[in-house]
């Protein structure tokens, strides 16, 4: 298993960040989590959304390394279908924990 996170950071104001979170929410069933996280049911399978102050974070697990490559790629086409024309920063990382709503 693989834990990866996303953190997206705006380069342009925090406006193309919230317009992401919005249809996310909008396009996808969710679960709240808490006032600022959600779940988000995407084809291959959860992940958890967490609005930070300086962005979005997007946390998910998978099985194997051509999964984490499909995901990152799924996530760069929901950002470019749903940001339209506003830059965003998109910085991947692993952990060695999982977030807990995702165990």
């Amino acid at each position: 298993m693989i834990s990866l996170s996303a953190l997206v950071k705006p380069k342009d104001g925090i406006h193309s960040v919230r317009l992401l979170e919005k249809s996310l929410r909008d396009h996808y069933e969710n679960v709240p989590v808490t006032d600022h996280q959600y779940l988000v049911r995407f084809a291959d399978g959860p992940a958890l959304v967490t609005d930070e102050l300086a962005g979005l974070r997007v946390d998910v697990v998978v099985s194997d390394e051509r999964a984490a490559s499909h995901f990152r790629e799924a996530l760069a086409g929901e950002i470019a279908t749903r940001v339209l024309g506003r830059t965003v920063d998109v910085v991947w990382s692993r952990s060695a924990s999982v977030p807990a709503p995702l165990r």
